[in-house]
């Protein structure tokens, strides 16, 4: 009976993550997902935006892993975790947005060894579950409509992706 418990526990713990298939219909539904947690977050409901944010996050939606970075840094919406901000913000600059990147070199050289240590480990944690080659996310300089400024965007692509859930900063 012990040795059964201990199978199914090492079962359960060792379980792959889901996969979606992520069809035209599917990634409307994502974008449309980040589109409202953007609404939700620039109106100040935390609560929402965190809900819709921490899903589309989840799937690679690199806007979505910065505002979540955010969150998680001021506490909206969540428990306030400056590791769980700084992986978020860390899978988020692949992306290669340049201001991203300033906020987290930023902040990552504040940090003393340890805490870097932490961070680089989580970020690659969630670079392995939320990054853009696990999630079949593409981001590319683009020339923005009606103007000769570059805008950065990202795409995730079609195709059959893991769904894994996001860990949540708990109080002590």
């Amino acid at each position: 009976m012990k040795r059964a418990l201990i199978a199914l526990l090492i079962l359960v713990v060792a379980a792959p993550a889901t996969a979606g298939l992520y069809d035209t219909q599917r990634l409307n539904t994502l974008y449309k997902m980040e589109i409202n947690g953007i609404r939700a977050y620039d109106d100040g409901d935390y609560k929402t935006a965190f809900k819709y944010l921490s899903d589309s996050a989840s799937k690679g939606l690199k806007e979505s892993q910065y505002l979540l970075s955010i969150m998680f840094m001021q506490g909206q919406g969540t428990n306030k975790s400056i590791l769980f901000g700084l992986a978020w913000l860390g899978v988020a600059c692949e992306s290669g947005n340049e201001e991203w990147q300033k906020t987290f070199d930023t902040m990552y050289q504040a940090l003393n060894t340890a805490q870097r240590s932490m961070v680089d480990e989580k970020i690659k944690t969630y670079v392995e579950k939320y990054g853009s080659d696990t999630q079949g996310v593409t981001c590319a300089k683009r020339t923005a409509v009606g103007s000769r400024n570059f805008e950065l965007r990202c795409a995730k692509s079609q195709g059959t992706y893991p769904d894994y859930d996001i860990e949540l900063a708990l109080t002590r």
